[in-house]
């Protein structure tokens, strides 16, 4: 009942009524009406109120569910060894041949670099150094009939090398020199020689126009005399290296999901990709952890949100803001006692969705 309605019947009522005889009764009555509004009126914003509250809470629900799907975003799909991901598998002992046209020495010389990097493949058609698969020194010996020609050997897709002329050595010397981003970098040099084109080509790290020469002189070197081919018989006993988490994406493919040159950092089953410092600094970051202790139930109480379908178990863990990091989310997913954590700042547009497509992308890769 509303207020005007509660005034319409105390009227009429005073009409019926004589007031000189019965002030007490009509003042009565007209305190009733008044309350009888009141509660009705209170009620009704009430109830507004909840409807309101609750559509609020619907939106805030929805709002803070992941909305980047990884289809929407191009990252590797090649398959993953589990084990060797985890930190499980032992590494498994194997045997490399010395390079016939470069010595170590030489090779590891052509990037600026404090890494170790190993000697992986050795044979008539060229030789690889790496750490993994996204830092790499590459010689390739190709009959020049059939090679790739110098300028389809870009290193980025979308942009064909800047090609410089070089006086030697062999024939038609030339360095090759990435600018995506605004500014030329050496990435490789080739050069042909007894029908054959040689390329030196380098991966993820720092090199030179100088380095790159130095390289390609040895080479040459070797090829105009075979004896020095045939003294080479060294081999390496090594063991292969624990996996590298670096490994998991390309530089290329972070770079472009973040739309900036990053920084990698490798470390034991761990690597970050980052750009920016202190409260700018954008970061993604992989990393194996134990996770027999992990507190999901308790994290889960607490309001932190369990995530289905991706191994054994799934969280987004919300972290805020410190002093040397951003405020950032860990992405903690369970397989075989093993927590795979993808961290993402929360400086990177919708960081949270990122981090779940970058899981989802692991998820589906491992065998």
């Amino acid at each position: 009942m509303t207020t005007k309605n509660c005034s319409s019947r105390i009227k009429q009522h005073q009409n019926k009524i004589n007031l000189n005889s019965a002030p007490l009764l009509c003042i009565s009555f007209f305190l009733m009406c008044l309350t009888a509004c009141g509660e009705t009126d209170q009620q009704t914003n009430s109830e507004q109120i909840n409807i309101e509250q609750q559509t609020a809470n619907q939106t805030a629900n929805s709002n803070s569910a992941p909305i980047i799907e990884e289809d929407n975003i191009s990252l590797s799909t090649t398959p993953i060894e589990k084990l060797a991901f985890l930190g499980i598998s032992a590494p498994v002992a194997k045997e490399v041949s010395a390079c016939p046209y470069l010595s170590d020495d030489t090779a590891l010389a052509t990037v600026d670099t404090d890494w170790v990097l190993k000697r992986r493949q050795s044979s008539s058609q060229g030789c690889l150094w790496s750490k993994n698969t996204g830092f790499s020194i590459k010689l390739t010996i190709e009959p020049l009939a059939t090679a790739k020609p110098v300028q389809e050997r870009a290193y980025n897709l979308d942009n064909p090398p800047v090609i410089k002329k070089q006086t030697a050595p062999g024939n038609k010397a030339v360095t090759l020199h990435d600018n995506t981003w605004d500014k030329e970098r050496p990435y490789a040099m080739a050069f042909e020689q007894n029908n054959q084109l040689i390329v030196i080509y380098v991966t993820g790290m720092k090199t030179s126009i100088d380095r790159l020469m130095a390289t390609a002189t040895e080479v040459a070197s070797k090829l105009a005399n075979p004896n020095q081919l045939n003294s080479i018989k060294m081999t390496s006993n090594t063991l292969s290296d624990s996996f590298n988490m670096c490994s998991i994406w390309s530089q290329l493919e972070i770079e472009a999901v973040l739309g900036q040159p990053v920084k990698v950092t490798p470390g034991t089953l761990d690597c970050k990709w980052e750009v920016g410092q202190a409260e700018r600094l954008k970061q993604i970051r992989v990393t194996i952890y134990s996770g027999k202790s992990y507190p999901w139930d308790e994290l889960i109480a607490r309001g932190e949100q369990a995530i289905d379908d991706i191994g054994e178990r799934g969280l987004i863990e919300t972290k805020r803001k410190r002093n040397n990091m951003p405020a950032h989310v860990l992405l903690n997913t369970l397989y075989q006692e093993k927590l795979v954590t993808i961290t993402t700042t929360d400086t990177i547009t919708d960081h949270m969705a990122l981090a779940l497509a970058l899981s989802k992308n692991i998820d589906r890769r491992l065998q």
